[in-house]
């Protein structure tokens, strides 16, 4: 009986040593996805978005150590209700101070004879880590237009 005891006092040893590795290796793994996060939404907020634009939908996928989506992490969808039409220039300037280039593929105009929603024009650029994208979309001739955020990692 007395070879008993120094094995049942091993065993609980080495279960507590699990348990607080595991404790402290998850607490390690949350903070480094936390800190990802941040920096993504710091990232975002080089953009200089309008007061007067009204904030819609926002959804913010943090970063996760293991990410089984076709939705990356971390990534970043904002949407917001400019109140008006805008211009390339207006839009322009929401891109003009992120430190990289953002490109456009059209001039920011709804065409006259086309109806319903549609996309007017698309930024687009690239950082060190992540894809930028600012679409703005018309639902209608001359109803305040749509512009919608997406930042997702760099393929």
């Amino acid at each position: 009986m007395g070879l008993g005891e120094p094995v049942k006092r091993i065993v609980g040893i080495v279960l507590a040593s699990v348990f607080v590795l595991g404790a402290v290796a998850f607490f390690l793994v949350q903070s480094a996805e936390e800190k990802v996060t941040a920096d993504m939404l710091a990232r975002a907020g080089r953009f200089a978005i309008p007061s007067e634009w009204k904030l819609t939908d926002e959804i913010v996928r943090s970063e996760r150590f293991l990410c089984m989506s076709t939705n990356p992490c971390p990534s970043l969808s904002r949407q917001w209700d400019a109140g008006k039409e805008l211009a390339t220039d207006d839009v322009a300037a929401v891109v003009s101070g992120v430190g990289f280039e953002m490109k456009t593929d059209t001039p920011c105009q709804r065409p006259a004879n086309v109806s319903g929603s549609i996309t007017i024009c698309r930024f687009s650029g690239t950082d060190d880590n992540y894809t930028y994208m600012l679409n703005v979309a018309s639902p209608g001739l001359n109803e305040p237009q749509i512009v919608t955020m997406i930042v997702r990692p760099v393929d």
